[in-house]
């Protein structure tokens, strides 16, 4: 049993294991906001980031590199917020391998380092991931609205209560109930057709007559 524990934390104490299991919580983070409700990323974040801890305790952490491995995702997520066209992608990609060189320091002659590959690996990872969330987001702007309010004007409906000028009146039209205002009194009762939208009240006149 105390040969699997040292095991166990001989493998947590070693920097890469360490740096993965970092930019992974930190990846669940980012996921679990962006997709919330789910509960697995916020389940794989808490597990990942107290194992890194683990390590990171014990390593000879650079708090200047870890900082910018933070910098690298906020600049990320706001590249995602805001889409700037891959600017702030390219500089997080780049202060996140800045920062990962730097994670560790050396300390009294024995480098953590991590290996080149490693850190291209990951950093390559996250810039293909993020690039592919801006994508995703920027083809759902692009989609057509799915319930336009607008296409209410030129529905047919029915004056529910007597309609004027005032604005008092109500109308059914669309499957819905609408304030409504009218040039000329409409009786309860009469067809009417919308001519106009203005938030969540209706100009309309009776059906056949223009307004």
């Amino acid at each position: 049993m105390d040969t699997l524990a040292n095991s166990l934390w001989q493998f947590l104490i070693n920097p890469t294991v360490a740096y993965l299991l970092l930019m992974t919580g930190v990846w669940a983070v980012v996921l679990a906001v962006s997709i919330p409700g789910t509960g697995l990323p916020e389940g794989v974040a808490v597990i990942a980031l107290a194992l890194a801890a683990v390590g990171l305790t014990q390593l000879p952490v650079n708090l200047a590199g870890l900082g910018l491995i933070v910098l690298a995702l906020v600049l990320f997520v706001v590249e995602f917020r805001v889409m700037a066209h891959g600017a702030l992608l390219a500089g997080g990609t780049i202060v996140l391998v800045v920062g990962s060189l730097l994670l560790f320091r050396v300390e009294n002659g024995a480098e953590a380092a991590l290996s080149w590959v490693t850190v291209f690996a990951v950093a390559g990872t996250s810039t293909a991931l993020f690039a592919f969330l801006i994508y995703k987001g920027l083809a759902v702007q692009r989609l057509p609205v799915s319930q336009d309010p607008n296409r209410v004007v030129g529905t047919q409906g029915v004056a529910r209560t007597d309609v004027n000028g005032a604005g008092a009146g109500t109308v059914y039209a669309g499957g819905e109930l609408w304030s409504a205002s009218a040039e000329d009194k409409i009786p309860a009762g009469s067809p009417v057709v919308i001519v106009a939208r203005d938030g969540l009240k209706v100009k309309v006149a009776k059906a056949g007559k223009s307004s």
